[in-house]
């Protein structure tokens, strides 16, 4: 079983305040898998520019919901082994920031689906 980085509700890495290392969970919790692949631009590591959403995409295709699925979904689809779908429930703007809340869906370890809920937020600062 693989481990991911932890993170909490506003999707920052946790850092365990006694040790000063970083929180590890076991990847059964397919949410925070998602939260951090979606919450990553692509070309934001350094260490591996090709990971991550392609955020200005996203931003482009928020009024047009089947191709933000579409990009949504090539992108985890790629990331993924075991991904089936990614559906858009809902796109929430606040000024130049939205939130898009999704509904995706993996196969466990069983071949059973399992849907999990995440969202991802995306800014147009400095994108023109």
């Amino acid at each position: 079983m693989s481990k991911d980085l932890a993170t909490d509700d506003s999707g920052d890495i946790i850092i365990d305040p006694e040790t000063g290392d970083l929180v590890l969970v076991d990847d059964d919790d397919q949410a925070v898998a998602t939260n951090i692949a979606l919450g990553t631009n692509e070309g934001e590591l350094s260490w591996n520019p090709s990971f991550g959403l392609n955020h200005l995409h996203v931003i482009e295709n928020l009024d047009d919901i089947p191709s933000l699925e579409a990009e949504i979904e090539d992108y985890l689809e790629s990331q993924f082994d075991n991904f089936v779908s990614a559906e858009v429930k809902d796109v929430k703007r606040n000024g130049r920031t939205a939130t898009v809340d999704l509904a995706v869906t993996y196969l466990d370890d069983s071949g059973e689906e399992i849907t999990v809920t995440t969202g991802t937020e995306v800014d147009d600062i400095g994108i023109d």
